[in-house]
């Protein structure tokens, strides 16, 4: 039986519980009208049975040693830095340039670090900052920044 499981079920058990009885003080609601309590409770209850999942699988397979296997080595860690200097970026030029041309520049970035080749980076870039725009602006009536540009 691998303790550091066991530790983690109940860490997680107790303060899922906490959180619960927490919510449940700040009110549930229904699910056509939630309150502040709604969220939480549900989220709670979810890694309180996914807790007692694990620790039901593990005293089924209390003989099974616990092997260490290397869950970092595959990561490209060049590539998830350029992803989140590149989420940074765009965090400050978005209110300068826009919506449009701030995500149509960090889609195309984002599109590159995945392998894709030029043109078809820029194309799905242009689709996809167009559908966004589509679906905020006009779909969910929700503001976008504008740029010095004006769009």
């Amino acid at each position: 039986m691998d303790n550091r499981n066991l530790i983690s079920c109940i860490v997680f058990i107790g303060l899922s519980a906490f959180v619960a009885v927490s919510s449940i003080g700040l009110g549930i609601g229904h699910l056509t009208s939630p309150r502040a309590g709604f969220m939480p409770f549900w989220i709670s209850l979810l890694v309180i049975i996914f807790s007692l999942i694990l620790f039901g699988q593990m005293f089924a397979n209390r003989s099974a040693q616990a092997g260490r296997v290397d869950v970092w080595g595959h990561i490209h860690w060049q590539k998830s830095m350029m992803t989140a200097a590149a989420l940074c970026v765009y965090v400050f030029i978005l209110p300068v340039i826009g919506y449009l041309p701030a995500t149509s520049i960090l889609m195309l970035a984002l599109f590159k670090l995945s392998s894709m080749k030029i043109l078809p980076a820029a194309l799905a870039s242009l689709l996809t900052v167009i559908l966004s725009y589509a679906l905020f602006s006009f779909i969910l009536n929700t503001p976008l920044p504008r740029g010095t540009l004006g769009f």
